[in-house]
């Protein structure tokens, strides 16, 4: 894939998650900094999580023991993406029956 289109669509995940803090919907940056480390932007989508755990402060109700909601969102896509390339996207190995 081309490094310009590589830098539309991280700019794209970015301005989802954006849309999401200037919306009052936080499912909508999840799902932006999910989207920034399943494609592999790891350190975009820890540094968005940052961002938009300052922006959101810190959660009430059910979820106020997760200081950093967003950040940790990021790091464990990060490490499911880490985790799901190395055992189910195997591409170095091709069976034929």
């Amino acid at each position: 894939m081309s490094p310009s289109r590589q830098r539309w669509i991280l700019a794209v995940f970015f301005a989802l998650a954006a849309l999401g803090f200037l919306l009052p919907l936080w499912p909508l940056s999840v799902l932006g900094v999910i989207l920034m480390a399943a494609w592999g932007r790891w350190f975009f989508a820890i540094f968005m999580g940052i961002l938009l755990d300052l922006a959101w402060g810190a959660p009430v109700g059910l979820a106020h023991f997760l200081y950093f909601p967003f950040t940790l969102t990021a790091v464990v896509a990060a490490l499911a993406r880490l985790w799901g390339g190395k055992y189910f996207a195997d591409r170095g190995r091709q069976e034929t029956l």
